[in-house]
């Protein structure tokens, strides 16, 4: 390849990935600004500084106030908010779904080749270094 066609190359190499990356985030963006302006009091959302709380009122275009705590309500700047959270079940998930086999009886497990036996490992009498250091050092 010649020289005179190494320096174009490049150029266009750098003209696309410049065209593709401000492509992403224009998307970004549009998607942010969607999402912050789709917040409505009682949407649970967490904050760019990982807060999350539960919206309290949007009656300003720029303010929220987000409870964080029950009776607790501080206002952020719509532009904190980085996305809606999922509101958190206090419901157990449906677990009828999955497949346990859960034996009837111990007698088939082998638990002595899933790791130490940390019976041994727990010392119950204090060493001898151990019971000297509370004693003053005798000269």
């Amino acid at each position: 390849m010649s020289s005179s066609l190494i320096i174009p190359l490049m150029l266009a190499a750098m003209a696309v990935f410049m065209f593709v990356n401000i492509r992403n985030q224009k998307k970004r963006a549009a998607a942010t600004a969607d999402m912050q302006s789709s917040i409505v009091e009682g949407t649970r959302v967490q904050l760019h500084c990982g807060l999350f709380g539960i919206v309290a009122d949007t009656s300003d275009s720029d303010v929220v106030h987000i409870e964080i705590a029950p009776g607790v309500v501080t206002e952020w700047n719509r532009l904190a908010i980085r996305e809606a959270a999922p509101i958190a079940s206090d419901e157990p998930e449906n677990l009828d779904d999955t497949d346990f086999q859960v034996p009837d009886s111990l007698e088939g497990l082998d638990g002595a080749s899933d790791g130490p036996d940390l019976r041994k490992a727990a010392d119950p009498e204090p060493s001898k270094d151990e019971s000297d250091d509370d004693k003053p050092e005798e000269k």
